[in-house]
């Protein structure tokens, strides 16, 4: 994996975020390619192959991270379709998220694959295929480490995280929850069996759906021809990417975590002048009327 560049350079969805309620937009480019590639499939790599390729837009997991809003969206939309909470979406919601994008990869998408089919029916469709055990390995060394974590933390300890970093924390949590016991179930990741049974079982719901001839199961060894010749592309001259490895991620987990140190530290500092500042008004407004021993 290439570690060149500063965290900024690597990493900009953490630096450049904006606040943008996606929901509202109009589509601007045409849905060309749905991949159902679910965390931990090399999603990352393919996700730079299909802009190397020429794709106008890749909607990737990251592209939440860049603008939170997205987060509070697949929020709603997979409490709605696994927990039957709260209203159903709306095609233009759905549309407006991902209006800017050619293609999309990755949660929350990937768990949204027949919705998809059905919305974008002349998109071509590729299978991010990996072993389920080899996935499920990966997973837990990754997303799964970072959701037990959360897990673990007191529902007292989670609202105050919350609390503390409004801008990506309280999104994200929810999000969180959502991805794991949603499409996963009630006992989330701590089920391995059905875990790897719902991930072979969407591949075949994928297959049921979707014309041969819209369809490609690839995986990241065979390189650029099968992908290249699907998407009627030519094959590039360099190598096919592998980026966002496990150390990666790491990094990347990091980076997440510092920032919100960062602006939950400046919620407090806010918090406390305006207390300081509070205090002070009333000691000199009425001071001079509070009564001495």
């Amino acid at each position: 994996m290439p570690t060149e560049g500063t965290s900024q350079e690597r990493f900009p969805e953490l630096f450049f975020q904006t606040e943008v309620d996606r929901r509202l937009s109009k589509r601007t480019v045409k849905m060309e390619v749905l991949v159902l590639g679910m965390m931990r499939t090399g999603t990352m790599s393919i996700r730079s192959a299909l802009l190397e390729l020429g794709i106008k837009g890749v909607y990737h997991m990251f592209e939440a991270v860049q603008n939170p809003p997205d987060a509070e969206f697949w929020t709603k939309v997979l409490n709605h379709k696994f927990l039957g909470k709260g209203p159903k979406w709306r095609q233009e919601e759905l549309d407006g998220v991902l209006g800017d994008f050619q293609a999309c990869l990755d949660m929350p998408t990937a768990a949204l694959m027949p919705e998809l089919i059905a919305a974008y029916p002349e998109a071509k469709v590729i299978i991010a295929m990996r072993d389920p055990d080899a996935w499920f390995t990966s997973v837990m060394r990754s997303v799964g480490k970072e959701h037990k974590k959360l897990n673990a933390l007191s529902t007292f300890a989670r609202q105050m995280l919350m609390w503390f970093d409004t801008f990506y924390f309280s999104r994200f949590f929810p999000l969180a929850q959502a991805l794991e016991f949603g499409p996963f179930g009630p006992d989330g990741f701590n089920d391995p069996k059905r875990c790897k049974e719902i991930y072979v079982q969407m591949h075949e719901e994928v297959r049921r759906m979707v014309p041969k001839d819209r369809l490609l199961e690839f995986q990241l060894k065979e390189g650029w021809e099968p992908i290249c010749q699907f998407l009627e592309k030519e094959i590039p001259s360099g190598p096919f990417p592998h980026i966002n490895d496990s150390t990666e991620f790491d990094e990347r987990t990091d980076l997440i975590a510092r920032h919100a140190i960062i602006r939950g530290s400046k919620r407090l500092l806010t918090l406390f002048a305006i207390i300081v500042v509070g205090w002070v008004f009333v000691w000199k407004t009425f001071g001079g009327y509070f009564p001495t021993a």
